[in-house]
């Protein structure tokens, strides 16, 4: 009996599968003259860069990424859909233009497809045929007679899930183009030195040193808190971040959208907005009492304010009547600055219109259909990060509201299309 009590955990020991190790490495990237440090740890479900600017984690399972700031100790919750999602659009965006060019026969030099495609690491259509040249222990390679990348044929060996890590972190961090990325992949080794050459005679050159394994280890959270305050719609984003599913219910009822039926002249406006509100909240449809309904009609204002939202009025007009509605309105004239920020953005004032939603929200920020409008304009303007942010917290503070479908049907095409992301 004490024999076979010895030796039974010996044999579970030896049947048991090895657990799966992680890589750390370290990164020199080198781009013209100005160098980056970076410590990354290439794990089952993430991966993580640490540079002496702070912690970017990307996490495949939750499809989050967060950048730590490690000096002061807090952290912003991205979502990964907003690198991949910033790439296509701008992806198309310059297919668009290139078209343009090549129809109006212009002389501006257009950049190649490859070298574009190197630089967004996506593809813009059919795979080209890449072409690779061996010599003194350096591998190039080339499409369509555009250099692309080369790296050194000697490296480090690792199993295929590390090497499919390395090139996930290489597309995230620096980019490169998706076929060598993918030969990366499947190489089974992570280079000693890469090089990607991007547009403008520029290069990136990296320098991988220290790979080694280490004991798997989930990355850790808690020593950090979620960012709090910032300017504009930081500070409201930030805010609601932060809050828990009831603090985000008791913040609903401390803006009320619908303030009652008051009829009386100097309400009458503000109670009409108060229920166009409640659309632009939730998407609850508009409702108004038989009473309501005739002081209405009897109402200048609101027939003013009616005209400026019909699609057909000019524009121009339609925000000078908006703008002048503002003093009839004291307690609900944010909701006037959402309807001019739609006109706006028609007129391609999208400046003006971010602006004006943003100011809406600060005055309230349970609107939940704004923040669809809002991320669409800051993508218009690049700023994907903070776009996805817009589209989470409107998300989270509206749940099935449909004016979302978009957004969560983008989301769902970047990740069939584009799985290496993920």
């Amino acid at each position: 009996m004490r024999l076979a009590t010895l030796i039974l955990p010996a044999l579970l020991t030896l049947a048991a599968p090895p657990a799966m190790a992680d890589i750390s490495l370290h990164v020199s990237a080198v781009v013209q003259e100005s160098a980056t440090q970076m410590d990354v740890t290439l794990a089952g479900s993430y991966l993580a860069i640490d540079t002496p600017k702070g912690r970017m984690i990307y996490d495949f399972k939750t499809r989050r990424r967060y950048a730590i700031n490690t000096a002061s100790k807090e952290y912003v919750d991205y979502s990964l859909y907003d690198v991949v999602g910033f790439r296509v659009v701008e992806m198309h965006n310059r297919r668009v233009l290139q078209g343009a060019l090549g129809a109006a026969k212009a002389d501006a030099p257009a950049l190649p497809m490859p070298a574009q495609e190197n630089e967004l690491s996506l593809l813009a259509g059919a795979p080209g045929v890449v072409e690779e040249k061996d010599g003194t222990g350096l591998r190039s390679f080339s499409i369509g007679g555009v250099k692309l990348a080369s790296w050194s044929e000697a490296g480090t060996k690792v199993a295929a899930a590390d090497a499919a890590q390395f090139a996930r972190f290489l597309r995230y961090a620096e980019g490169g183009h998706p076929q060598l990325l993918d030969m990366l992949a499947k190489g089974g080794t992570i280079p000693q030195q890469i090089t990607f050459f991007v547009s403008g005679g520029r290069s990136v050159s990296l320098d991988v040193s220290a790979v080694q394994t280490v004991a798997p280890r989930p990355y850790d959270l808690k020593p950090y808190a979620l960012e709090q305050g910032g300017n504009g719609i930081d500070g409201v984003l930030n805010s609601l971040a932060a809050m828990t599913p009831q603090q985000l219910a008791a913040l609903r009822k401390q803006y009320p959208c619908d303030i009652g039926d008051d009829t009386s002249p100097e309400q009458l406006l503000d109670t009409v907005l108060s229920k166009l509100e409640c659309t632009l909240s939730n998407g609850t449809p508009l409702s108004m009492t038989p009473q309501l309904k005739q002081a209405v009609q009897a109402s200048p204002s609101v027939k003013l304010l009616f005209t400026a939202l019909n699609p057909d009025k000019d524009d121009a007009e339609a925000v000078k009547t908006l703008a002048a509605l503002r003093p009839q309105a004291p307690r609900k004239a944010y909701v006037l600055k959402v309807f001019e920020a739609g006109r706006r953005a028609r007129m391609k004032q999208v400046k003006e219109a971010t602006q004006l939603s943003i100011e809406a929200l600060q005055a309230s920020p349970v609107l939940g259909g704004v923040y669809k409008d809002l991320g669409e304009m800051l993508l218009m303007q690049y700023d994907s990060p903070r776009a996805w942010r817009c589209w989470d917290t409107g998300r989270r503070l509206a749940p099935g509201f449909a004016l979302f479908d978009k957004a969560s049907k983008f989301e769902a095409e970047l990740a069939a299309n584009q799985p290496e992301y993920f």
